[in-house]
C-alpha cells in the first residue's frame, strides 16, 4: 500500500536501484495491455490509496492521483464548485488527465489537462518536484497530454470554477435510420461553434444510437440547437428524460455498467462533415457482419473554442488543430481469450479504413487521443514534430538515466518513436 509521495518515490528508488520493470495505475480504468499493469517479473505501482481532497482560497483543488472523479465531483459540489473532469465516476484522475481527458463539456473550459494548474511529480531520480507555469514550465506543458513519459504524478492541482449547473437528456434511436440521425449530428456541432455551452455524445451499436444532448446551463427551454435530434421519427427511448442537474448528477446518468469482458478500443482524428460520417457508419456496419467482438463507435466533437481555451492556459503537448472536428472512438468487448488477436484487429482494420475515407477526403487530422487510442497506434508522433522535439527535451532533462523510457513497462512512450 502507498500512501503518498515520499512512499512512491522510495518505491522508485528501490526498483532503479535493482533495474526492476515497473507499471504505474490509478485506477486501472484503460484497457491497452502493459499501459497499467505488469507481469510478476515488475512491480506494480498502484496509487489509488493517494486520495487527498483539499479545495485552496485560489479555487484550486489539490486531488491525489488516486483518487476518482465521483469523489472529486461530490467534494466539490458540497462546496459549490464544479471541475472539468471525466464522464464516468469510477476514473481516476491519473492517467485520464495524464492523456488530455475527453469531459461533456469541453468547449467552456478546455480539456481536463487544460485546467492542471500544477503538478507534484516523483521524477526518475526520486526527487519530489512541482511542475506549473512558472516553475519547470516545460514539464508542466508536456504532462498536458504526454502520458507517463516524464514521472509519477502524485498529486494534481486543478482549477474549479463556480457550480455548473446542467440540463441534459439521452435519448436512444433506431440505428437504421443513421443518415438522419448523423445529420443532426453534425447540425449540432455547427450550432456548438456559437455556443460553447453545448455537449453532445453520439454512441452507435448494433441495436441502438445513443445520443447525449447535454447543456451547460439550466434554461427554462430546450435549446434549440438539439431540435435537428428533437424533430426525428426514429425515437426508441428516452433513456434519460430532461432534466436539471449538474455535472455530477449529468455523468451518473449517463454512465452504464459493464459486464466484466475483455476490451479494446482505437481512435482518429477528423474534420466534421455528413458525407464521411455515412461512410464511417458503413464502414462500421461492414465491419460488424464477420467480427468475433461486440463493437460500437462513438463521435466525441470538439470545437474550435476548446483548443482555444487550452492555448489560453498555457498550452499543452498534444497539438490539437483548431477547428470544429471529432474524435472518433471504435471499441468492443468480448470474453474468450482466444479472439484476443482478432478482435484486437477488428477495432484497428476499421480505425484504419475511417482515417482511409477521411485521408481520400481531405478531411483527415493527425491528431490521435492517448485514452482512447489502441495498441499499435503511434500517440506521440500525432502531435506533431515540434511537440515531439520538446518531449525529447524534457524527457532528457528531467529523466536523465531514463527510467520511465527503460523501466516502465508500457504504454504511449517516446522510446516506441521512430
Amino acid at each position: 500500500m502507498i500512501l503518498n509521495e515520499h512512499e512512491v518515490a522510495a518505491t522508485l528508488t528501490q526498483l532503479t536501484e535493482n533495474g526492476i520493470t515497473f507499471a504505474v495505475r490509478s485506477t486501472g480504468h484503460n484497457p491497452i495491455p502493459k499501459v497499467s499493469s505488469v507481469d510478476q517479473s515488475g512491480v506494480l505501482i498502484d496509487l489509488q490509496d493517494i486520495k487527498s481532497l483539499s479545495l485552496q482560497d485560489d479555487g484550486t483543488v489539490q486531488i491525489g492521483g488516486g483518487t476518482k472523479w465521483g469523489d472529486i465531483y461530490t467534494f466539490l459540489e458540497d462546496q459549490g464548485r464544479s471541475i472539468i473532469g471525466a464522464r464516468n465516476l469510477g476514473v481516476g484522475v491519473g492517467g485520464y488527465t495524464l492523456g488530455g481527458g475527453m469531459t461533456a463539456f469541453p468547449n467552456i473550459h478546455g480539456l481536463p489537462a487544460d485546467n492542471v494548474i500544477n503538478y507534484q511529480v516523483v521524477l526518475g531520480n526520486s526527487k519530489i518536484v512541482d511542475a506549473n507555469s512558472k516553475t519547470n514550465s516545460d514539464l508542466w506543458k508536456t504532462l498536458k497530454g504526454g502520458g507517463t513519459n516524464f514521472g509519477i504524478v502524485t498529486r494534481f492541482d486543478i482549477q474549479t470554477y463556480p457550480l455548473i449547473k446542467t440540463k441534459y437528456a439521452v435519448n436512444v434511436y433506431d440505428p437504421a435510420d443513421y443518415v438522419n440521425i448523423l445529420k443532426a449530428t453534425v447540425q449540432v456541432q455547427e450550432s456548438m461553434e456559437m455556443d460553447p455551452k453545448i455537449g453532445l455524445f453520439v454512441s452507435v451499436s448494433a441495436q441502438a444510437a445513443s445520443v447525449g444532448l447535454l447543456y451547460a446551463d439550466t434554461p427554462a427551454e430546450i435549446p434549440k440547437a438539439f431540435d435537428p435530434f428533437l424533430q426525428l421519427d426514429s425515437l426508441l427511448m428516452e433513456a434519460v428524460p430532461w432534466t436539471d442537474g449538474t455535472i455530477k448528477s449529468l455523468v451518473n446518468s449517463i454512465q452504464y455498467d459493464q459486464p466484466s469482458a475483455r476490451r479494446t478500443q482505437a481512435a482518429a482524428t477528423t474534420k466534421v462533415d455528413l458525407d464521411l460520417y455515412i461512410k464511417a457508419h458503413e464502414l462500421y456496419v461492414e465491419a460488424n457482419k464477420t467480427a468475433v467482438s461486440d463493437i460500437f463507435y462513438t463521435i466525441q466533437p470538439l470545437s474550435r473554442s476548446a483548443v482555444q481555451q487550452g492555448e489560453e492556459k498555457g498550452g499543452n503537448i498534444m497539438g490539437i488543430p483548431e477547428a470544429p472536428q471529432n474524435w472518433w472512438v471504435g471499441a468492443s468487448s468480448w470474453q474468450d481469450a482466444s479472439l484476443d488477436e482478432k478482435a484486437f484487429a477488428e477495432v484497428d482494420d476499421l480505425r484504419m479504413k475511417v482515417e482511409e475515407a477521411a485521408e481520400s477526403r481531405g478531411l483527415m487530422f493527425e491528431f490521435e487521443f492517448m485514452n482512447d487510442a489502441s495498441p499499435i497506434q503511434t500517440v506521440l508522433d500525432s502531435y506533431g514534430p515540434e511537440n515531439v522535439k520538446l518531449m525529447r527535451e524534457v524527457s532528457a532533462k528531467y529523466d536523465e538515466g531514463k527510467v520511465f523510457q527503460t523501466l516502465q513497462n508500457g504504454g504511449y512512450l517516446l522510446r516506441n518513436i521512430k
